[in-house]
């Protein structure tokens, strides 16, 4: 596909509240595909122990009531943003220590909505998004 006037002229980085917001290659991207990958897994190691800190003996079968779906709910908040930030991090090439005591959440996503214009992600996803209808075609999971 050719590239308009406009994506040649996008920068190849640029300043947003301090941080150098910039074009990476494919690599990266894998990198910090690398940290979901391993999501599941220490997602749920990580709530077994902020979960076994009131309860030495949790059992997840025991979790099936109001309170106790909360109390779940209330843990998980507490461990999400640690995955975020560590994602984000390798993600944007920002120090963690950095997206978690310095930028405000606005601040945050003002990076964030840059690199994804920079980065030229919206062509990118509007792109899978057929490839992917097509691969999903082919091994027979959509009509």
């Amino acid at each position: 596909m050719p590239k308009t006037s406009e994506k040649l002229s996008l920068p190849k980085s640029e300043i947003v509240h301090g941080i150098e917001v910039k074009k990476l290659p494919c690599g990266k991207y894998f990198e910090a595909i690398e940290i979901l990958k391993e999501l599941p897994t220490n997602f749920i190691d990580e709530l077994k122990k902020e979960l076994k800190k009131e309860n030495s003996e949790f059992r997840l079968s025991e979790m099936m009531s109001t309170e106790n779906i909360m109390v779940l709910v209330t843990k998980t908040l507490i461990i999400i943003p640690d995955f975020m930030f560590k994602f984000l991090s390798k993600l944007l090439d920002i120090e963690e220590d950095k997206i978690r005591n310095e930028l405000t959440p606005t601040e945050l996503v003002d990076i964030v909505k840059k690199f994804y214009e920079l980065n030229e992600l919206e062509s990118f996803f509007v792109q899978m998004k057929s490839a992917t209808s097509k691969i999903l075609t082919i091994v027979g999971f959509k009509k």
